[in-house]
């Protein structure tokens, strides 16, 4: 029951901000930003609070019960502490989001393009500093046909991608301080890295067979 403690409260507390703010809110407030910075999409206020909590509420729900419908489900209990770190952090992940959504909405002047890679970037080192405790499942991880076949594949693939993930969050951190120019570029090299450990993956089986 502890675990549930802390993503219950992050919850409510984004349920709070969106009714201790609402009637402050114009009619649209920013829903989405592009690689710039600029905002490049709005919804009306109660969409806009409904699509956001509903959100964090489907999260929280599926990862809760994704580990009781795994057919291996029995290896969730072997890193079951990066499970719910991986979870709440994610959580707070969209939390802040909120947070920024409704700050554009009272007008307050939010440098989105420097606060979202660093969240994300945080969001993926998180990831990656666990994933090397993950075990073989369907649902959560590196799920190919090679590291779901074998065992040995998956144990060395999130090694491999556990570093990448970090290395793909500390790079995604550090494009905050590139040129604007450079912003566009340096999203598919980090895509590229992020996605190499399923590369990774095939090679360690064709070198197996």
């Amino acid at each position: 029951m502890k675990k549930h403690v802390l993503p219950i409260i992050i919850i409510a507390s984004t349920i709070i901000l969106w009714l201790v703010f609402y009637n402050r809110l114009p009619g649209e407030v920013p829903i989405h930003w592009n690689a710039s910075g600029e905002v490049d999409g709005y919804a009306t206020k109660l969409n806009a609070m409904l699509m956001s909590i509903g959100t964090m509420v489907l999260i929280y729900l599926v990862l809760v019960f994704i580990p009781r419908i795994d057919p291996k489900k029995s290896n969730y209990k072997y890193f079951s502490k990066g499970y719910s770190i991986i979870n709440l952090s994610t959580l707070l992940l969209f939390f802040v989001i909120n947070i920024l959504m409704l700050l554009a909405g009272l007008d307050y002047k939010v440098n989105v393009s420097i606060v979202m890679p660093i969240l994300v970037g945080i969001t993926f080192i998180v990831i990656g500093n666990y994933m090397p405790q993950m075990k073989p499942n369907y649902f959560v991880g590196i799920k190919t046909p090679w590291t779901l076949n074998d065992e040995n594949n998956w144990k060395q693939t999130h090694r491999f991608g556990g570093r990448t993930f970090i290395i793909g969050g500390l790079l995604l951190i550090l494009s905050i301080f590139l040129p604007a120019r450079f912003v566009d570029i340096s999203f598919p090299i980090i895509l590229v890295i992020l996605l190499s450990p399923i590369v990774y993956s095939f090679i360690l089986f064709k070198k197996k067979v």
